[in-house]
């Protein structure tokens, strides 16, 4: 197995995805991509120069590496990592007195390929993509989920668009609903994304699928993904075969040139962090 990624900031700012993986002792493989959400607070309270969505995202990452083991479903290794990176950073925690809606969630896409290499499961938070693409160039979507807030989102952006404002103003304008949206994320009994402070277990999507030795599976994050939803440059099975033909940095580099100069009417911000990994299961030659 050979593992394809690459992880872009919107601009110069911090990145707030990542893509990280290890493996175990017996082989099994874990691959994550973590998108983490922009932060609608004034300020940033655990980390002033990352911003707190980056380093949510980079500590939660290294607390799952010190309690996930194969033998530990991936449910109950969120549980123990959560309850790690708490305890870590209690001081911290404890010491800063954030409002809800400044409280920090991701995006979160796992994938545990099995020993035998045969075998894999998905557990996903959030509006990552993950598809299969299999050597015939048929696609398969490893987690449909649609967010049933986007339509909303994108209704109320379309409006302001209309109305002539620019970015600046439209973020202005939709900043309370942003608001409102994030306290009920975070204080949902059974939340979907992956919160610093869940108030009940995490309601995630877990997939089993079966692997053949030539298939590829891709990870992306909806930053990525535009190059389909936003800009319709590609449906997702001409993305995927992009993707494995041409090359991820080929990829991302045409993402950012169609964004130079659009009004990003589209989305509430003009360009996003992307991020992709591709798990190939081909003899590497290279």
């Amino acid at each position: 197995m050979h593992i394809d990624s690459l992880s872009t900031a919107a601009s110069t700012n911090i990145n707030e995805d990542l893509v990280t993986s290890f493996r175990h002792s017996d082989g099994t493989l874990e691959l994550l991509v973590f998108d983490g959400a922009s932060s609608v607070s004034d300020r940033h309270y655990l980390d002033a120069v990352l911003g707190d969505p980056a380093w949510f995202v980079q500590q939660f990452a290294a607390a799952l590496k010190q309690v996930a083991t194969p033998l530990l479903n991936q449910a109950d290794s969120m549980q123990l990592a959560l309850q790690v990176l708490r305890e870590q950073y209690n001081a911290l925690l404890e010491a800063v007195a954030m409002p809800c809606y400044a409280w920090p969630i991701a995006a979160l896409t796992w994938l545990r390929v099995h020993a035998n290499g045969e075998e894999a499961s998905i557990y996903a938070l959030g509006d990552c993509k993950s598809f299969l693409l299999e050597a015939n160039a048929r696609v398969i979507d490893l987690d449909p989920y649609d967010n049933p807030q986007e339509g909303i989102l994108k209704s109320a952006i379309d409006t302001l668009r209309h109305e002539g404002l620019d970015e600046q103003a439209r973020w202005a304008r939709l900043l309370p609903m942003l608001r409102e949206r994030r306290v009920s994320q975070n204080m949902n009994p059974q939340p979907s994304i992956l919160c610093l402070y869940p108030q009940g277990r995490f309601a995630a999507r877990e997939h089993q699928i079966k692997l053949k030795q030539s298939d590829r599976v891709l990870i992306m994050t909806d930053g990525f993904y535009r190059l389909v939803d936003s800009y319709h440059l590609y449906d997702t099975a001409g993305l995927m075969q992009a993707c494995a033909t041409r090359g991820l940095q080929t990829m991302m580099q045409e993402l950012r040139e169609h964004e130079v100069g659009k009004s990003g009417g589209m989305a509430v911000k003009k360009a996003d962090d992307a991020s992709v990994a591709m798990l190939r299961f081909i003899a590497i030659d290279d």
